[in-house]
């Protein structure tokens, strides 16, 4: 089996943790787990700490000089190349409908959950052309689909993954010549702190199907908006 480096953000909890963990499990790639505050991190820098094969580094999505910073850090450690990108963090708001969000805490949803990952994404362009696959992976929602809007009330959360689906797709157009493959993908509603313990699926189901589903991706499925299982989903 060949080995890849995968870099997840928000692997602190959650996803990006579950998916951190399985990954180090099966001892095949080498994991850089991305947390805002290493002091803060418990049980991922505890699973780091463990495994000779990932890394722990530290930068906040919504800080493109801490990106850049991050960067720098990790090529001096050693690291020449990143396989897959996992754009894991994101926020969400209590529910409410849009005319009673208040701007700055839309601004915030915003920053995180697109600003964020498409400063990532250009921060670490240069490492992802080294690597292999080029894969990168923004984690959404089916919230996010326009076509299946029923009007959930969070509508900033909402908004904020329909313009990653579209940062998505305009990344997969820009780098559609480099061998490059974007997706945006659906984990489904998981028990983690955002989804909330009443969701139907617990982070090591969605995990599973996840991963499964970004060992198969091809050049073919750059540009689309899928969900764990790789079917494709409505813009």
């Amino acid at each position: 089996m060949s080995r890849f480096t995968y870099l997840i953000t928000g692997a602190n909890r959650g996803i990006g943790f579950e998916i951190a963990r399985q990954l180090l499990a099966a001892g095949n790639h080498d994991v850089i787990a991305v947390v805002r505050s290493i002091d803060a991190s418990g049980p991922i820098k505890a699973l780091v700490d463990e495994n000779k094969n990932s890394k722990i580094v530290e930068f906040d999505v919504t800080d493109r000089s801490s990106i850049k910073d991050a960067v720098k850090a990790l090529k001096a450690r050693g690291v020449d190349k990143i396989d897959v990108l996992i754009n894991n963090a994101g926020v969400t708001h209590d529910a409410a409908r849009m005319e009673a969000l208040e701007d700055a805490e839309f601004a915030r949803i915003l920053r995180t959950n697109v600003i964020g990952p498409s400063a990532v994404i250009s921060e670490f362009l240069p490492l992802l052309q080294q690597g292999r696959r080029k894969v990168v992976v923004n984690v959404s929602s089916s919230l996010g689909s326009i076509a299946m809007n029923t009007g959930y009330a969070t509508g900033g959360y909402n908004v904020s993954k329909a313009a990653l689906n579209m940062l998505t797709k305009q990344y997969s157009v820009e780098k559609a010549t480099g061998g490059f493959v974007f997706v945006a993908l659906d984990p489904g509603w998981v028990q983690t702190d955002m989804g909330g313990k009443g969701a139907p699926l617990s982070p090591n189901e969605s995990v599973n199907a996840i991963l499964s589903t970004i060992s198969k991706l091809t050049s073919e499925d750059n540009g689309k908006y899928i969900n764990r299982f790789g079917k494709v989903l409505p813009f």
